[in-house]
């Protein structure tokens, strides 16, 4: 019985998503939208054995790039395109880095930074329009998810509508509020934006995009946050084992003593759960 029963609770979950292939590699044309002078490399994970048109989820990564140290995509992005693809979605992750000549910035101090958070809008509306021209993508169901220095890029393109051009949602993990919180009343989202960050966060801290969201929703703009206590930075990556302080890191709440990362398995999954929830919803 307990056999049989295993059996079911599997063909279940098999039958309640949609099995994913392995990525294609493609490349972003980005003349005339992006400030990169080079087309950007992309990773597209595609519902398997699905035909018909899909939503779809532009992903922009982090300070830390798209790769880990053995030159692959790395693990949190892998998974997070592998999840979105089972779940019926065309994930496209988006590499801004490479063709910049670029490996990583998160041991650069903000100050001495030659890219900036808003200079990579133009890459995230540049694999937009990439996903526009797709025939197994819906034009009109195409969302935005980024991580840390990609969460503000989130932030910075769903505030910042590119001619008629516009994300439908947007997803924003662990993003730094602190200036964006000093002036609230510029920042209006155009489309639904959801926030997902830890309350221990040493990195960017939890406590101005609370405040943040409070004050956008008052207004009644679409932005919503959700926060994990006792949890730090990089809470999703399942390549994590153990908590870490990055003392490479100049950056943080207090800059010069290092940032917390560390992994929470729980929190990663209620946040897949959660995304997909949001991105149902919004992407009808």
């Amino acid at each position: 019985m307990k056999y049989c029963a295993a059996i079911a609770c599997c063909l279940s979950l098999c039958l309640g998503s949609v099995l994913a292939a392995p990525p294609q590699v493609v490349q972003v044309a980005t003349a005339g939208i992006s400030s990169a002078h080079a087309p950007l490399s992309a990773f597209v994970f595609s519902p398997d054995g699905s035909t018909g048109k899909h939503p779809a989820v532009v992903m922009v990564h982090g300070c830390g790039g798209a790769y880990g140290r053995d030159g692959k995509l790395n693990a949190r992005h892998a998974m997070w395109g592998d999840y979105l693809a089972s779940q019926g979605y065309v994930a496209l992750m988006l590499d801004s880095f490479s063709a910049r000549g670029i490996k990583e910035i998160c041991t650069t101090k903000f100050s001495e930074r030659t890219l900036r958070e808003s200079d990579r809008v133009g890459d995230a509306y540049a694999a937009l329009s990439y996903l526009r021209q797709r025939p197994d993508v819906d034009a009109k169901r195409i969302a935005l998810l980024g991580w840390s220095h990609g969460a503000g890029v989130t932030l910075d393109t769903i505030t910042h509508q590119l001619g008629d051009a516009g994300f439908n949602a947007a997803i924003a993990f662990y993003p730094g509020c602190t200036s964006r919180n000093k002036k609230p009343e510029r920042f209006h989202p155009y489309a639904p934006l959801l926030l997902l960050i830890g309350e221990a966060d040493d990195w960017t801290p939890a406590a101005p995009c609370k405040e943040l969201a409070a004050t956008v929703a008052a207004r009644g703009e679409p932005m919503q946050i959700v926060t994990y206590p006792g949890t730090f930075h990089d809470f999703d990556n399942p390549a994590l084992t153990a908590q870490r302080l990055r003392k490479d890191v100049p950056n943080g709440v207090t800059p010069g003593a290092g940032v917390t990362t560390a992994p929470n398995p729980e929190a990663r999954e209620d946040a897949k759960r959660r995304v997909v929830r949001f991105l149902t919803e919004q992407l009808k």
